[in-house]
């Protein structure tokens, strides 16, 4: 029952993440006013899903942050694996929602996407693994780390606006395989896919095994990841 309350914490908060991000990504114009929008609402987005769906322990929304969680050693695979298939469902329903809102409007339906994207998958992988390796650490920082359990959300959203802005020229900022997975659902657009998961998750592992040396090995886990 625990792992299901868990799972269902993250779809729910994934679906939301996602959805909010695409929304704010496609109903902007082009340049930095557009990308301001599209980051703040994806980061606020994030704030809220940890603070609104966290009363069992710290929510993911994002598989690169779970393998982050679960490379320092904290959890058990079957609460990875609860974690991963709720964001992967999440990712699905928030993209088929967006698929249905924004159809035959023309907004890209908030792929991301940058002047990487189309003509450098190798650079493309790169910005997203060390944007992603940036939200992991501050989640593991800010939620093991610190003692900011409580309010852990508002220092990671902040990191995810300022990873999306970093990243939304050349890549879009997803950092996030749930968000590519929502996006490409949405556009039926699966081309790019592999780049944004590939890195993501490269610089989620890369986070989890750097958390082993610089976390606290006595502060105890929250009590949903023992």
């Amino acid at each position: 029952m625990e792992h299901l309350v868990r799972l269902a914490a993250e779809l729910v908060a994934t679906l939301c993440v996602c959805l909010a991000a695409i929304l704010a990504a496609a109903g902007t114009g082009a340049g930095d006013s557009g990308r301001l929008v599209a980051a703040l609402g994806y980061g606020l987005a994030v704030t809220a899903a940890m603070h609104a769906f966290g009363g069992q322990g710290p929510v993911h929304a994002n598989p690169a942050v779970t393998l982050a969680v679960f490379s320092t050693g904290r959890g058990t695979i079957v609460r990875a694996i609860a974690c991963i298939v709720g964001q992967l469902v999440g990712a699905v329903l928030a993209g088929l929602t967006a698929m249905w809102l924004l159809a035959g409007l023309g907004t890209g339906l908030g792929m991301p996407a940058g002047s990487f994207t189309r003509i450098d998958p190798v650079r493309t992988t790169v910005v997203e693994g060390l944007l992603s390796f940036l939200w992991a650490a501050a989640f593991l920082g800010s939620v093991y780390g610190s003692r900011l359990t409580a309010n852990a959300g508002v220092p990671v959203g902040l990191t995810v606006a300022a990873g999306t802005l970093a990243g939304a020229a050349f890549t879009g900022g997803a950092m996030n395989p749930a968000r590519a997975i929502a996006s490409a659902v949405a556009a039926v657009d699966f081309s790019t896919l592999w780049m944004y998961a590939a890195g993501a998750l490269a610089g989620g592992a890369v986070a989890g095994l750097v958390g082993r040396l610089f976390l606290p090995p006595e502060r105890p886990d929250p009590p949903s990841l023992r």
